[in-house]
């Protein structure tokens, strides 16, 4: 169980860019530290989105991912269809998703990268399920399997000191706690295309329909084309989140937001891409050990589920 802070007055909608680097060095008792738990802590209970820089994952690493991403999504159709197999794994073709009720099916293509796991164990499935990847003579592995594996093991490592900076803002007192939800977790990439968007007025057509993550916490990579919007509840307007290269946008899932008992926010957002130009994004989705049981801080609890339990739930509801 966590004391969480106190609410107090609402503060103003708040997506802030924070730097890393003095905790990625270990200066942890330091005032940057003390501020950047704030600044965590603010942006959580606003918005339920933050931008980070000085988080150690190199230029390089980034542009290998999207440039993977891009050879990806320029295959013949005929290609990408046979690294289709259903749900939360492979190919996801164009319009496979509504993410919103009432709207057009989603404008845009995917293709999932699951963490790998020897001998995988039903907890895991299906969100963990075998990837597939395509034939080496249309995509060498050296371009597309294993850079993105390798910054599948960043995005990792990077979640996991998301997590601990979490913990701090959230005065959990239990060690424990977030080691256990940390430990061999579910966790995915997820290579993503967003077309130019009509030259029409169609409301009923997003890119990605509004809606919340399912799990813990997002990390998004960006091409550095716009189209990202998050829902200000109070006003009830869209606010458009800057792209930046060199930087990732972390937001909160609904699991946190269940974990905090509300505290921290897990917001609609949805992209609508008018750049004009071709949008290519890499989320990766941290949703913890399956077998983590989820029950507010607070000690509020009116029932208890795993982390596997509440995805299953959610999958059913998107797909």
């Amino acid at each position: 169980m966590a004391t969480l802070p106190e609410t107090g007055k609402t503060p103003a909608f708040n997506i802030p860019l924070v730097d890393l680097s003095a905790f990625l060095q270990g200066k942890v008792e330091s005032e940057a530290i003390q501020d950047l738990v704030k600044q965590i802590r603010l942006a959580c209970s606003t918005s339920g989105f933050f931008q980070i820089v000085g988080h150690g994952v190199s230029l390089a690493m980034q542009d290998s991912a999207l440039r993977a991403s891009k050879a990806l999504f320029s295959l013949p159709q005929e290609e990408k269809l046979k690294l289709k197999e259903g749900p939360g794994v492979g190919y996801e073709t164009f319009g496979a998703q509504i993410l919103e009720a009432g709207r057009k099916p989603d404008l845009k293509e995917g293709y999932f990268i699951n963490r790998e796991i020897a001998g995988l164990q039903p907890p895991y499935q299906p969100f963990c399920r075998p990837n597939i990847w395509p034939e080496a003579s249309l995509l060498p592995e050296t371009e597309f399997k294993l850079p993105l594996l390798a910054y599948h093991t960043a995005m990792q490592e990077l979640a996991v000191c998301l997590m601990d900076l979490l913990a701090s803002s959230l005065k959990i007192r239990d060690n424990n706690m977030m080691a256990n939800f940390c430990r061999e977790p579910i966790a995915s990439l997820r290579l993503l295309h967003y077309p130019p968007h009509p030259d029409v007025e169609d409301d009923a057509l997003m890119g990605a329909g509004a809606h919340t993550d399912f799990g813990g916490i997002t990390i998004l990579l960006t091409d550095g084309n716009s189209g990202l919007q998050v829902l200000d509840q109070a006003t009830k307007e869209w606010i458009n989140v800057p792209a930046r290269s060199d930087a990732f946008v972390v937001n909160m899932g609904d699991l946190l937001e269940t974990w905090t008992s509300g505290y921290y926010k897990s917001n609609i957002h949805r992209v609508i891409n008018k750049s004009g130009k071709e949008r290519y994004s890499v989320p990766f989705f941290f949703d913890g050990n399956p077998d983590f049981v989820v029950e507010p801080l607070d000690g509020s609890a009116t029932e208890r589920y795993t982390v596997q339990e509440h995805l299953l739930k959610r999958y059913e509801q998107s797909f």
